[in-house]
């Protein structure tokens, strides 16, 4: 995990939301934790997520770092809980992130990933909006995300697509992202295109551990 720069690839694909959906929901709790190397020291930290009592739409983040504790409110629409999360290493660093669910819904999981960057921070977009990726879609689409290794770094792989009924071919965009700091941005952007089971419309979240 030795990779300074981030390619992050989002492709713009949508289909069935189920295997994502499904893992989310059989886990969702008031409170989970994970442990994640936040600041890249070797030792691995205490991450929190937990619901927030009278407020339903928020959640608190909690990491503790070297006895700091520090915590950000991250957006949660679930009606089942807090979703488990997700330890990352989106630029193979050696650096942890953890990416946090935001949104369970009926086909599609919405994602964002938080860091150690001056404090606990989203990775944002270069226009300062934090960076979302989804899982899902549904019947008429399909999105999924991922990590693959490319150019000698880690790539942050999402696709996104839509279904043309007459051929049932799921058709969208492969965007690459790299990652300076907290800051992600695009650096290509491929059309891709075919049926549900094809190889470019495939992503491996474990990848991104």
């Amino acid at each position: 995990m030795r990779f300074a720069v981030l390619s992050l690839v989002l492709t713009s694909v949508f289909t069935f939301a189920a295997p994502a959906n499904a893992a989310n929901e059989a886990t969702a709790a008031d409170e989970v934790t994970a442990r994640a190397d936040l600041n890249g020291d070797g030792v691995l930290d205490t991450v929190v997520a937990q619901a927030i009592e009278g407020n339903p739409d928020e959640q608190l983040l909690v990491a503790t770092i070297n006895g700091v504790r520090l915590d950000a409110r991250v957006p949660l629409y679930s009606r089942i809980g807090v979703p488990p999360l997700q330890v990352v290493d989106l630029n193979d660093d050696g650096t942890d992130e953890v990416m946090v669910t935001e949104a369970l819904g009926a086909n599609t999981v919405t994602v964002s990933t938080w860091g150690l960057y001056g404090g606990l921070r989203p990775v944002t977009w270069p226009n300062g909006e934090v960076m979302k990726v989804w899982e899902g879609g549904g019947i008429s689409s399909l999105s999924a995300y991922g990590c693959e290794q490319a150019g000698g770094g880690r790539r942050l792989v999402q696709v996104s697509t839509s279904v043309d009924w007459n051929t049932l071919i799921y058709s969208g965009d492969r965007i690459t992202y790299s990652l300076a700091g907290s800051v992600a941005t695009e650096t290509s952007r491929v059309p891709v295109s075919g049926k549900r089971d094809d190889p470019a419309l495939q992503t491996d979240p474990a990848a991104c551990a």
